[in-house]
C-alpha cells in the first residue's frame, strides 16, 4: 500500500542503510578510542543514529501500511494542504486558508497535486 510514495520510499530506504552503516561505525570507534570523553562522544553519537533508524523505520512502515497523512503545500498561499492516509488518485480536496481546490495526481508513483 505504498502507491504514491515511490521517490519517498527509495530515498528513506538509502537513507536508512547509511544510518545502520553510521551506527556500527560509531560502535567500532568507541570501542578503539582510549580517550573517554572522545568514547562517550561515539557512544552519544551511536545512541542518535538508532534514534533515527528508529525513526525512519516507523516512517516506511506507516507508509507501507497506508497510515501515512498525504499532504502538500499549497502552492497558492503555503498552507498545508491535506488529503488524509490512503487516499486514492482523482480526491479533490481544498485548501482551508485560500480556498483553492487541488486534485491528488500520481506521475512516475510519486504522489502530486493539480489546481482545479
Amino acid at each position: 500500500m505504498a502507491k504514491g510514495f515511490s521517490t519517498i520510499l527509495n530515498i528513506m530506504e538509502n537513507n536508512l542503510s547509511l544510518e545502520k552503516n553510521a551506527l556500527r561505525r560509531y560502535r567500532e570507534f568507541s570501542g578503539m578510542v582510549k580517550d573517554r570523553e572522545l568514547k562517550d562522544y561515539f557512544i552519544e553519537l551511536a545512541r542518535a543514529e538508532g534514534g533515527h533508524i528508529n525513526g525512519i523505520v516507523n516512517t516506511i512502515r506507516m507508509i507501507k501500511d497506508g497510515r501515512f497523512e498525504v499532504s502538500f503545500i499549497c502552492p497558492v498561499c503555503g498552507w498545508r494542504i491535506s488529503f488524509g492516509k490512503s487516499p486514492d488518485v482523482g480526491e479533490i480536496t481544498r485548501c482551508r486558508m485560500c480556498g483553492i481546490s487541488f486534485e491528488l495526481t500520481e506521475k512516475d508513483g510519486d504522489f502530486d497535486i493539480r489546481r482545479i
